[in-house]
C-alpha cells in the first residue's frame, strides 16, 4: 500500500420520494475493487427504487458483475411484484450458480450484447470451432464480493445482504442497524463453517490494540475475512451439501422497515467506513452536515469518505446516502402493495422483519456481535418467504390500485 489515492467517483440525484448521493474512493489500496449501483428509477411492474454497495476482494470482476446485473436479474424474477423478499434472495442464488456454471458472466461484463453475439458467430460458424477442445472452466475460486442492496417499494424499505458492507437507518436520530455483517468468528455462522468442515483462525498480527486486548482478523482457513459472499467457490464445493450450507454462503439475510414519519435517511457502506467509524457515528456525522450549510448528499458522502481515510481506514471506501422527502412517509396513500406482503404483515415502530438465509439462523449473537456498530438493531423474526402463487386471486386487482397511488407519489405518468 502506497500513498493513498483520493479521487472520488461521486452521483447524486432526486425524485420526489428521495434524493441521493453516492460516492467511492480507492484509499490506501492498491486496485479499487469496491462500487455502487444507485437506480432511483427500477420501475417495471412496480414503482421501486434500488441502491446497492458490492465490495470486492481478490479482484474487481465479482463486485462489477454484481452492479451491473443484480437490480437487472431482480426485475426479471418471477417473484418481483408479489414477493420481493423473495425475488431478492433467488437473484443472489442466481448470480452466484452463473459464476459457477461458466465464463460467460465475464464476456457479459467485458462486451456489450452485440459484440457477444458477433464473436460467437466468428468463432462458431465463421472458424468451425465447435470441434475444438475446451479447457475446463474454472470459477473465480478467490475472488469474491460482499453485497449489500436497499430496495424501496411503497412504504417500505428492504435490505438484503452478505459479508460485511451494511445498511444503517436513521430513524429519529437514532441509528439501526438493517443489516448484519457477516464475520466467520460470529456464533451462528463459525457452526455452519465448521460443520461444512472448516475452521476459523484469527491472523497472528492483530489489526489494531484496543484496552491493551490484541484484536486480529477471524478468517476461514486463514483466508477469508466474511463467512458470505457471492463468488469465493474454494469454500463452495462439497457437492454433498446446498448453497446455504456451504462453508461460505450467498445466501442473504433480508430485513424490511416502514418508511415513518421520523425516517429521514439511510446510509449503505463498505467496510472500509464501518472499520473505523461506527454506525452510530456514522449517523451523527451526516446528521451534524445536514444541520449545518452543507445539504448536497454527494458532498455529505465525500466528506465522510475523507473523515474514514483520516480515521485510518486502509480500505476502498463506498457510501450512499438516501435521504427522504417529506412526500415519502408513511400514511394511508402510501401503504401500496409491496413484495411478500403476506410473508410480512403489517408492522408498525421500528420493529423490523429479517427473513434470515440460512435455516438455523440463531436471533442470540455473541458477545463480539453485539459490540460492533454502536446502533439499535431490528428485531430478528424467522419468516418464511411466499411465493407469488400463494397469494389470493384479488391480489392482481390491490396492486393495480396500489400502484396507481405510487406512481402518483413518484410522479410516473399513469399509462
Amino acid at each position: 500500500m502506497g500513498k493513498a489515492i483520493t479521487y472520488k467517483r461521486t452521483r447524486r440525484a432526486e425524485n420526489d420520494v428521495t434524493r441521493y448521493g453516492a460516492s467511492s474512493m480507492q484509499g490506501c489500496r492498491d486496485e479499487m475493487e469496491a462500487t455502487w449501483a444507485p437506480h432511483v428509477h427500477l420501475l417495471d411492474y412496480a414503482p421501486t427504487l434500488f441502491f446497492g454497495v458490492y465490495d470486492g476482494h481478490g479482484g474487481a470482476e465479482v463486485a462489477s458483475y454484481c452492479s451491473r446485473k443484480f437490480h437487472e436479474e431482480l426485475k426479471k424474477d418471477p417473484s418481483y411484484v408479489l414477493n420481493l423478499p423473495g425475488a431478492l434472495k433467488n437473484v443472489y442464488s442466481s448470480i452466484d450458480e452463473k459464476l459457477q456454471e461458466s465464463d460467460e458472466w465475464r464476456r457479459d461484463l467485458a462486451y456489450s450484447p452485440h459484440i457477444r453475439n458477433l464473436i460467437r458467430w466468428l468463432w462458431t460458424d465463421v472458424c468451425g470451432a465447435n470441434w475444438l477442445p475446451k479447457a475446463p472452466y474454472l470459477p473465480p475460486l478467490q475472488e469474491g464480493s460482499t453485497a449489500c442492496v436497499a430496495v424501496i417499494r411503497g412504504n417500505r424499505i428492504y435490505v438484503a445482504n452478505v459479508g460485511d458492507s451494511r445498511c444503517v437507518l436513521s430513524r429519529n436520530g437514532q441509528a439501526i442497524d438493517l443489516s448484519m455483517d457477516h464475520k466467520p468468528n460470529y456464533r451462528h455462522e463459525r457452526k455452519r463453517i465448521e460443520k461444512a468442515g472448516g475452521q476459523v483462525r484469527m491472523d497472528d498480527i492483530p489489526k489494531k490494540v484496543m484496552a491493551d486486548m490484541k484484536l486480529g482478523i477471524h478468517r476461514i482457513e486463514g483466508i477469508l475475512h466474511i463467512s458470505r459472499s457471492i463468488g469465493d467457490f474454494q469454500f463452495k464445493q462439497d457437492p454433498t451439501l446446498s448453497r446455504q450450507d456451504q462453508m461460505v454462503t450467498c445466501c442473504p439475510d433480508i430485513c424490511d422497515v416502514p418508511i415513518t414519519n421520523d425516517t429521514q435517511f439511510f446510509v449503505i457502506a463498505s467496510a472500509g467506513v464501518w472499520d473505523v467509524m461506527t454506525s452510530r457515528q456514522v449517523v451523527n456525522f451526516v446528521h451534524q452536515c445536514l444541520q449545518s450549510e452543507e445539504k448536497d448528499p454527494g458532498t455529505i458522502c465525500e466528506k465522510l469518505l475523507d473523515s474514514c481515510l483520516r480515521e485510518g481506514s486502509k480500505e476502498n471506501l463506498t457510501i450512499i446516502l438516501v435521504q427522504f422527502k417529506a412526500t415519502a412517509h408513511g400514511g394511508a396513500e402510501a401503504n401500496v402493495a409491496h413484495g411478500g406482503a403476506e410473508a410480512n404483515g403489517a408492522h408498525g415502530g421500528a420493529e423490523a422483519n429479517v427473513a434470515h438465509g440460512g435455516a438455523d439462523r440463531e436471533t442470540a449473537t455473541d458477545d463480539i456481535e453485539s459490540k460492533g456498530s454502536g446502533s439499535h438493531s431490528p428485531k430478528p423474526l424467522e419468516i418464511e418467504a411466499q411465493e407469488s402463487g400463494s397469494k389470493k386471486e384479488s391480489a392482481p386487482r390491490m396492486l393495480q390500485l396500489g400502484l396507481a397511488k405510487a406512481r402518483g407519489m413518484l410522479g410516473v405518468p399513469t399509462v
